[in-house]
């Protein structure tokens, strides 16, 4: 039996034969046909062999062609679990979707289905020009023609385990000398699963398979889980082509609108596009990750006083730095970390609550958005309003711990059980100290967690739900809402992301990881960048340096930093430092600072230089070798102060 599905874009022939579905994709517009595969694979676990089995021979209970969709249901007898499969070409892509409500498992005492891979195989690539482009950090590109044998696997927006992978968006690609394909996630992403290989000999093949669960007793996420398979020209720069479609998805199926758009509708984001953001650090404990090396000192460090900061700021509006977005960190009780989510009172050791009030006082009078720095995931085990209902359990029914800061072991929240009083209520507490801008939320979009909670319990997309409902309650107090890290969730839901990825977490990968084998073949390229340029704001990190503000202008990011008055954490705020920070204010804010409005239409890079083009035409061109930056053919002169050579 022979089924066909055509349009301009792809002829799809389904053929069933020999108790096998198999797939034949042709590329209409480069008459390109790509390896015949099976149309999916079955992942089942036996509970009596304890082991995954895995089933491309199915048998084909229903196959019907209507309305240009062809729908085909499969079962595997042996378990009884039976699966719904349809099949559609629009707008030139190849949507594949699993329907929840068409899988079936008759026998669940016995058998269970883990997880259903969509045409494995389709998207394989070799000879010339060969490469794999993997959702890893910002987006990684690998030239497959002398990489090393290797398959690895790994979940949309990240596993605790392996979390330096960062796996920012739900996509992949190959792509060689005669064009390539696309798969991008449309629906289920918190589950699907990456997997890819390199086969030693100039070839490999990536693409996705969607999870329902990873051990017997998880719950499992009752969304229909859809794939978009998209073609790339032979012309194409996949990297480029790969942003756009994902750019589209972030606005057309999500709905983000443009920092241009949230500008006019929130004074706070418009505040935002025109300010320098800089956190103040006060105190902190000495504990946990971030405090080696300072084992042999008291628990707590004082870094600067509410008093200290006010003196500091009016420094700052004297030189004519006039916008700044503060972020107070280490305000509440303990410094930094702390108690989470207790966070008062108000830390006397840096000035209590009534230096606090007259900071934000003063700051506000200066005409600076005076915000603190906050976490909502944070619950340490030392907190008195530490509450086991409230945060993910593990598969034995304890609190998971997820880290260990200044604050001690932590575990993290399930921010769908949050009550009002812990999100909303306590925000609206903060507002009353005169607090104003948008909210930094800290230790989030953090990696997905299967929470196994009786009451409270969940599959990933629910953890992921209960992060962007922190960011959403956020924006509903403050006007704006800014988090940390940029999985695509939080990303879409926030206006600011402090990281959408960062070099060091590559060279945290282990050697033993087997995607670790091709970092010498592979490049990191800036995807996320082109997908939420003009949408929303990143930061540059990298504090007062000319490196900072090339990475500012090449890609129209915020310029961050981050000081107290006394030496031991933080950088020390001094004459020199605040004629910095002015340095870099003139330049990031004030001269280039529109360029963060708009969106990125290319992307070249050549060894050490970086080249972007933004919508308006503007192009700015960064080489790290040189130390140059060039907007528009005109080449911008470095601060004296900013000098790397003096």
């Amino acid at each position: 039996m022979e089924y066909w599905l055509k349009s301009e874009a792809f002829v799809v022939k389904v053929e069933a034969t020999d108790g096998q579905l198999l797939v034949r994709l042709r590329d209409e517009r480069s008459g390109r046909e790509w390896p015949k595969v099976p149309l999916l694979a079955l992942e089942i676990h036996d509970k009596a062999l304890r082991r995954e089995e895995r089933y491309e021979r199915l048998k084909v209970m229903l196959a019907e062609e209507a309305d240009g969709e062809l729908h085909i249901v499969v079962r595997m007898p042996r378990c009884d679990i039976e699966a719904g499969v349809w099949l559609r070409l629009e707008a030139g892509e190849l949507r594949v979707s699993l329907p929840i409500i068409e899988v079936y498992e008759g026998a669940p005492g016995m058998f269970r289905l883990f997880a259903v891979d969509l045409l494995p195989g389709l998207m394989r690539v070799s000879g010339a020009g060969a490469k794999l482009v993997l959702p890893l950090n910002t987006g990684f590109v690998c030239d497959l023609t002398e990489a090393p044998a290797c398959q690895d696997q790994f979940l949309i927006y990240g596993e605790q385990p392996r979390w330096e992978l960062t796996p920012t968006l739900p996509f992949c690609a190959a792509h060689n000398a005669d064009g390539g394909l696309m798969a991008l996630v449309r629906e289920g992403a918190c589950d699907a699963r990456c997997q890819f290989n390199a086969d030693g000999d100039g070839g490999g093949e990536t693409g996705f398979a969607m999870t329902l669960r990873r051990t017997w007793v998880d719950p499992v996420d009752h969304v229909s889980r859809e794939i978009r398979i998209v073609p790339l020209a032979a012309a194409d720069d996949p990297v480029l082509a790969c942003a756009r479609r994902i750019r589209r998805h972030v606005i057309d199926d999500h709905g983000k609108k443009t920092l241009e758009a949230r500008a006019t509708e929130s004074p706070e984001v418009a505040y935002l596009l025109e300010a320098f953001i800089m956190k103040l650090f006060y105190g902190v404990q000495n504990d946990g990750y971030m405090m080696q090396g300072r084992e042999n000192q008291a628990r707590f460090k004082l870094c600067m006083t509410f008093d200290e900061a006010n003196a500091a700021l009016r420094k700052l509006s004297d030189l004519g730095v006039d916008k700044i977005l503060t972020q107070s960190v280490g305000w509440n009780a303990r410094g930094h970390d702390g108690l989470y989510p207790e966070r008062f009172p108000i830390e006397p050791r840096v000035g209590g609550e009534a230096a606090f009030r007259r900071l934000i006082k003063h700051g506000n009078a200066l005409g600076y958005h005076m915000q603190i720095h906050d976490n909502f995931m944070m619950n340490n085990l030392s907190s008195p309003a530490f509450d086991p209902d409230l945060v993910v359990q593990d598969i034995y029914g304890e609190p998971l711990i997820q880290g260990h800061w200044a604050g001690g072991p932590e575990c993290g929240s399930w921010g769908l059980a949050l009550p009002h009083e812990r999100l909303g209520g306590h925000m609206e507490r903060m507002r009353e100290f005169g607090l104003r801008g948008m909210l930094y939320v800290d230790y989030m979009q953090k990696p997905l967690e299967v929470n196994y909670h009786p009451r409270h319990g969940g599959p990933r997309s629910d953890c992921s739900a209960g992060q962007v409902r922190i960011v959403e309650e956020a924006r509903r107090v403050f006007g704006a809402c800014g988090t940390e890290f940029g999985f695509m969730p939080c990303a879409v839901a926030a206006d600011h992301i402090a990281t959408c990825g960062e070099p060091w977490h590559i060279t945290h990968w282990k050697p033993d990881w087997p995607i670790h084998s091709l970092l010498a073949h592979g490049d990191v390229v800036p995807i996320w960048q082109l997908v939420f340029s003009g949408l929303t704001v990143c930061e540059a990190r990298g504090g007062v340096s000319w490196a900072n503000v090339q990475e500012c202008v090449l890609f129209g990011r915020v310029p961050r930093d981050e000081w107290s008055t006394r030496p031991g954490v933080m950088p020390v705020f001094d004459g020199d430092r605040a004629a910095r920070l002015k340095a870099v204010y003139d330049l990031c804010i004030t001269r280039f600072g529109h360029l963060k409005r708009m969106a990125i239409s290319s992307f070249i890079q050549d060894g050490d230089k970086r080249q972007t083009t933004f919508d308006d035409g503007t192009t700015v061109v960064a080489d790290s070798a040189s130390d140059e930056l060039i907007v528009n053919g005109d080449r911008v002169a470095c601060p004296t102060i900013l000098n790397p050579q003096t």
